[in-house]
């Protein structure tokens, strides 16, 4: 199955992200990491007539990824100099997400720098630097497992969006109609999710593991799709399971970071 090598990625990546929530956020840094490395080295983009389009992307995409890893890991980077700023009192607490605009503006800036190094006349400027921070704003919405980690929900939330992930990947991969299987696939993702809530010890509700397993499942899937189209029929390797497989767990990570703040909310 052309699903399945992307699927038990995600599943892999997954369960990374919910043992290591367990452990140490700084674990669950770790695994975001890996996630952008998976989709800084994916494909690059291709023009109408299927001809790659030369876009430096590597170094944008992993800057991008360090910068919002290490200011959703230490958010005290955020206050600035003793005495500037007073409004981000607890955020270590309830996690951040602030780690992203940050993190693609160091993108922007590099993608910028890489342009400007390029001795190829610098052909389809704009389809290959908006390729590149669009790889790099991507690969930045994978810290929402972060913030979920830290948030009051903690593990027992990341355990919720990386269950709904599994399940509704699980179910994509069924040959029935893309249609029929996208609706399976989000009721897959609500029963996961619901079924890891009444099956940990936490503060969340039934209710809650259906809302975030459902969406996350949904974005799981959009992550798959929206890689594969990205990448096409070309024959780079990370096409068949690492780009998207890293896509559909960076999609979710904005899922596990409001899930996070909904039950800190509550």
């Amino acid at each position: 199955m052309p699903r399945l090598g992307p699927t038990l990625l995600s599943l892999a990546l997954a369960g990374v992200m919910t043992l290591a929530a367990y452990t140490d956020p700084v674990l669950v840094g770790v695994a975001v990491l890996l996630v952008q490395v998976l989709i800084a080295v994916g494909p690059g983009p291709v023009d109408r007539a299927g001809i790659a389009i030369a876009s430096p992307r590597l170094v944008p995409v992993l800057v991008a990824g360090v910068v919002a890893t290490a200011l959703s890991l230490e958010p005290d980077l955020l206050t600035g100099a003793d005495g500037t700023s007073t409004d981000v009192i607890g955020i270590s607490d309830t996690g951040v997400f602030a780690g992203a605009i940050p993190g693609v503006a160091a993108a922007v800036f590099v993608a910028l720098v890489a342009q400007m190094l390029r001795r190829d006349g610098r052909t389809d400027l704009v389809q290959s630097v908006g390729y590149a921070v669009l790889l790099s704003a991507t690969a930045v919405l994978a810290i929402g497992w972060i913030g979920a980690a830290q948030s009051i929900g903690g593990a027992a939330c990341v355990a919720v969006a990386a269950a709904g992930v599994g399940a509704g990947l699980l179910a994509w991969m069924l040959p029935v109609d893309r249609w029929i299987c996208l609706s399976l696939a989000t009721l897959a993702g609500a029963a996961a999710g619901a079924a890891v809530v009444l099956a940990v010890d936490s503060i969340m509700t039934a209710y809650f593991g259906v809302l975030v397993g459902a969406a996350a499942a949904i974005l799981a899937v959009v992550g798959q799709v929206v890689a594969r189209t990205v990448g096409g029929h070309g024959t780079h390797p990370s096409v068949a399971w690492g780009f998207p497989g890293a896509m559909a767990i960076a999609l979710v990570g904005p899922v596990a970071y409001l899930g996070g703040q909904l039950v800190t909310a509550a």
